[in-house]
């Protein structure tokens, strides 16, 4: 009877050492499928960032600062469309911030509490009015105006972002 008892035992413990085994691994591999999932959507994750004033270029008549000329380049293209990898949650502005200090262009941003949001003032010394009451920098992405404040506005993945200096912003 004694040797049944224990061989009740090592099989209850084995059981039980075999569901916390089993448990074990299921956690395991669920946090490395998250893990795996994570780095991998990092990695895929990306946008592309274009700056651009050929605009003002096309219509030289509108600068009311000649001096500025020296900033902007004769084509108007300040950044080329660029490959951009972003982190979950980044907004338009975190991508135009981060890209303009890597590529070291002058930036000038102000907090808009009223809409809680930044409000992008200037880029490579192009300012808001500086080519008429109606001119200074808005955004678009994939091609369409999204109305929202570019800290506000949550990317994806995959998205085209392009920052256009506008003569007449209608």
């Amino acid at each position: 009877m004694d040797k049944e008892f224990e061989k009740q035992i090592r099989n209850k413990r084995k059981r039980k050492i075999s569901l916390v085994i089993s448990i074990a691994l299921v956690l395991i591999t669920t946090l490395f499928s998250f893990r795996l999932e994570d780095g991998k959507e990092k990695k895929e994750s990306e946008v592309t960032l274009e700056i651009r004033c050929d605009e003002l270029v096309q219509h030289p008549e509108k600068m009311k600062k000649p001096e500025l000329w020296q900033y902007i380049p004769k084509d108007g293209i300040i950044l080329k469309e660029t490959k951009c990898t972003m982190k979950s949650g980044e907004t338009v502005f975190d991508i135009l911030n981060r890209v303009c200090r890597e590529k070291n262009i002058q930036i000038e941003y102000s907090r808009a509490a009223g809409y809680n949001s930044y409000y992008v003032e200037g880029i490579q010394y192009l300012y808001e009015f500086d080519a008429g009451k109606r001119s200074g920098w808005i955004y678009l992405v994939d091609e369409e105006n999204t109305n929202y404040g570019c800290s506000q506005y949550k990317l994806k993945g995959g998205e085209k972002i392009v920052w256009q200096y506008v003569c007449d912003y209608k």
